[in-house]
């Protein structure tokens, strides 16, 4: 059976429909008649254009026209008289004179071969036991070092000191002393 769809009567119950859920966001799209478009205005851009012309014209060519002003007296003398020349003195007075330098702040130091000392020695410690210093003389050696004991005599005691070297260059006292502060041992370098 065919159903007549342009008679529909109160026999077919309507359909109900949900009302939509007001969404919390913000459309994308803007609101229209709250706020006027902007439009383009042909006249009010062309005087613009013009008006913007004339200033631009007025400012490149002004200095040009005042200077151009024939009447101006005061213009017209300062144009006839001539311009000082400038000359400068100093390429004569270079060629010329003879200039005196101060060198005495950039003569090396260097102290003469008699303030010079010809050995260093490093010393690596100091002991009131004879032992301990011959230890210690060992333990160096060891370390490929030069090591001898000095015994001196002083009002506190006898030391034996021990002593590294000697070395004829700083550099090598130096190393000398960079190889005991590796092992722990604070020495002095002795000239």
């Amino acid at each position: 059976m065919t159903k007549d769809f342009a008679k529909r009567g109160g026999s077919a119950k309507p359909t109900k429909r949900k009302p939509r859920a007001a969404s919390t966001r913000s459309r994308a799209t803007p609101t229209r008649g709250k706020r006027k478009s902007l439009t383009f205005h042909g006249p009010s851009f062309s005087s613009g254009a013009i008006f913007g012309a004339l200033v631009v014209l007025i400012a490149a060519y002004l200095p040009e026209w005042m200077e151009a002003a024939p009447d101006d007296p005061v213009l017209n003398a300062a144009e006839s008289s001539e311009t000082p020349r400038v000359t400068f003195e100093f390429p004569d007075i270079l060629k010329n004179g003879e200039i005196k330098v101060d060198t005495s702040p950039y003569e090396s130091n260097k102290p003469t071969d008699a303030e010079m000392p010809s050995t260093f020695r490093v010393q690596a410690a100091s002991f009131l036991d004879e032992k301990d210093a011959n230890e210690m003389r060992a333990r160096l050696i060891l370390l490929n070092l030069p090591a001898v004991v000095e015994v001196n005599d002083s009002s506190t005691g006898t030391w034996h000191r021990v002593i590294l070297g000697p070395f004829e260059r700083r550099v090598d006292a130096n190393r000398a002393l960079t190889k005991l502060r590796e092992q722990g041992i604070s020495g002095i370098i002795l000239n």
